[in-house]
């Protein structure tokens, strides 16, 4: 053995050597990129680490798993600093329970699941699929299905629907009338409106026009008109009637497919229903650097709660989950954005982040309404692929195991996967 060699053996032996030791393999051998989200594991860090007898790095390998949230919990430091990519992808993994980041390193929320682009990992859910994920480009027209198994897009010239007269005035670049896309499984129907504006049962959608709100019965095309003399914004279509609000006024009103229509609150600016309860802020904006509260009405007794805040972030609902709880969108003061469902006000759970550094952006982040089904939740977004590179596609989120990217096609959710 040379020289050299005998005195890296005594460095490696020495007490000081160990910790410098320890801190590289806790940097170099215990971080993995998946899919953007820096994921620590014990079977890098803790097996080398327990076999050169580190204890500064096998004190540390604890594995913290991922539960509700009580409450957010930002520290106030900077994005997470993210490590190079290297130009190799990373050695696919099977989710993990998630473990504490490097002591230097720092992320407003923790953790999330475990994060897998398009077939990176044991257990990817594409084969296990059988079903025609509805989409649409943006266009009266140009519906159609992301199948699966294999994520291929089949074009629907069925897509092109409109509204029935009267329609509100012409929508720039999309025509006439033109307020959203969906597809109706209950009937093998599409219709252009957006997902909130169709009944639970898929029998019944609407549309506001400007004075009034018309309900359309799907199976016999029958038109009834709700609201006369009134400027509406429709927040959710239950199995009662059409919840919505006066045009840039604070409450809520139910107008029932029969009998008159019913104040449920008169203050809150309301953002999605639910069977029970519909979910708002309790203005219509704050200033820049201001914090929001999201708020919660009960359907029946009209009483106001607050549900959820984050003191670093603007908040908004985006859509329900498949029990009725409200998916979160929270935009950082300091950059980036993470997801939370909110199954109670002590009770929010972040599922997935989007954080800058260096000039770049890592994670998962939404930009369309969430559509909930018997899969999970479906998100259209953006993502950081195995490169270190930024990628827009769809995503799964499946309770208790991770949210997965399941196809590269950039397209607004129509409906549930079927």
């Amino acid at each position: 053995m040379t020289s050299l060699g005998t005195k890296l053996i005594a460095w490696i032996k020495s007490t000081r050597s160990r910790t410098v030791l320890a801190s590289a393999l806790v940097s170099a051998l215990t971080l993995v990129v998946v899919g953007g989200v820096v994921v620590t594991t014990t079977s890098l860090g803790c097996g080398p680490a327990q076999k050169l007898g580190l204890k500064a790095v096998v004190n540390n390998c604890k594995v913290i798993g991922v539960g509700a949230r009580t409450s957010p919990t930002p520290s106030g430091s900077p994005p997470f600093v993210y490590p190079t990519f290297s130009p190799e992808p990373p050695k696919p993994i099977p989710p993990p329970d998630p473990i504490p980041p490097a002591a230097n390193q720092t992320s407003p929320s923790g953790v999330y699941p475990a994060f897998f682009p398009p077939a990176s990992a044991p257990g990817d859910l594409r084969p296990t699929l059988n079903c025609r994920l509805p989409v649409y480009a943006g266009g009266p027209g140009s519906g159609g299905f992301i199948a699966f198994p294999g994520a291929t897009f089949i074009a629907d010239p069925k897509s092109a629907v409109a509204l029935p007269s009267p329609a509100p005035p012409p929508v720039p670049g999309y025509g006439q009338g033109f307020s959203g896309l969906s597809y109706d499984s209950a009937y093998s129907r599409w219709l252009p409106v957006q997902t909130r504006a169709i009944s639970p049962d898929g029998g019944r959608y609407a549309y506001v026009s400007s004075d009034s709100i018309y309900v359309i019965t799907v199976a016999s095309g029958a038109q009834s008109e709700l609201g006369q003399g009134h400027s509406w914004s429709i927040v959710g279509v239950g199995a009662q009637g059409v919840y919505a609000s006066f045009v840039n006024q604070s409450g809520l009103w139910l107008l029932p497919f029969s009998g008159a229509a019913q104040q449920i609150t008169t203050s809150g600016f309301w953002q999605q229903v639910s069977n029970d309860a519909a979910y708002g802020t309790p203005t219509s904006a704050v200033p820049q650097g201001a914090v929001n509260n999201i708020i919660r009405v009960d359907l029946k007794t009209g009483a106001i709660s607050d549900w959820f805040t984050h003191e670093f972030a603007q908040s908004s609902v985006a859509g329900l989950d498949n029990h009725g709880h409200p998916i979160i969108y929270v935009n950082y003061f300091i950059g980036g954005s993470e997801i939370w469902i909110a199954a109670g006000p002590k009770d929010a759970l972040a599922i997935a982040g989007w954080y800058g550094a260096n000039g770049y952006y890592h994670g998962f982040s939404s930009y369309d309404t969430p559509i909930a089904d018997s899969h999970g939740i479906w998100f259209a977004g953006n993502y950081t692929n195995p490169y270190g590179g930024q990628a827009s596609g769809l995503a799964l989120y499946v309770a208790g195991s991770g949210l997965y990217v399941l196809s590269g096609i950039v397209g607004q959710l129509a409906g549930g996967c079927v």
